[in-house]
């Protein structure tokens, strides 16, 4: 319980204080990853849908089925978490400077091991809703030390 309105209370702080203007501050996009991985543990739809980008929640029908599809799809009980976070990229064009950056998880279950990948738009100079989570993916790991994706939420 304590959690999941721990999580609340980060989606708060990091989405809804800043001015919503195109000169509020960068996300923080490595405690938000975090926020999402425990809403992952805890099953909460709506923590994990409210760091969705603009264009995912306007273009991804049924977008809260297919969050629930990505959190069903991990069998068994987390026992732990791994985070790589990636440095991050700058896209510059007529005047708009976008910032993105990815997190790589692995969640370990009781049942096996899952990637997690998150790519967010942390900055950008033009829309406070275009930043948040811009793709999610769910996948499992192969013997050929590649990953099958088995679920992928995207920006289109």
């Amino acid at each position: 319980m304590f959690d999941r309105i721990w999580s609340w209370i980060l989606t708060i702080l990091i989405f809804f204080f800043p001015s919503l203007n195109r000169y509020s501050p960068a996300l923080d996009w490595k405690a938000a990853t975090n926020t999402v991985l425990t809403a992952i543990q805890n099953r909460d739809i709506d923590t994990i849908e409210s760091f969705m980008c603009k264009n995912i929640k306007d273009n991804t029908s049924d977008l809260r089925g297919e969050i629930g599809r990505l959190i069903d799809l991990i069998d068994g009980t987390i026992t732990s978490k791994s985070t790589e976070f990636y440095d991050d990229f700058s896209v510059a064009s007529g005047g708009k400077t976008i910032m993105q950056a990815t997190a790589n998880s692995q969640i370990y279950t009781t049942a096996g091991e899952y990637g997690f990948d998150i790519i967010w738009e942390y900055y950008n100079n033009f829309s406070f809703a275009e930043r948040g989570i811009r793709e999610i993916r769910l996948s499992i790991p192969l013997e050929t030390g590649w990953y099958d994706i088995l679920v992928r939420i995207k920006a289109t």
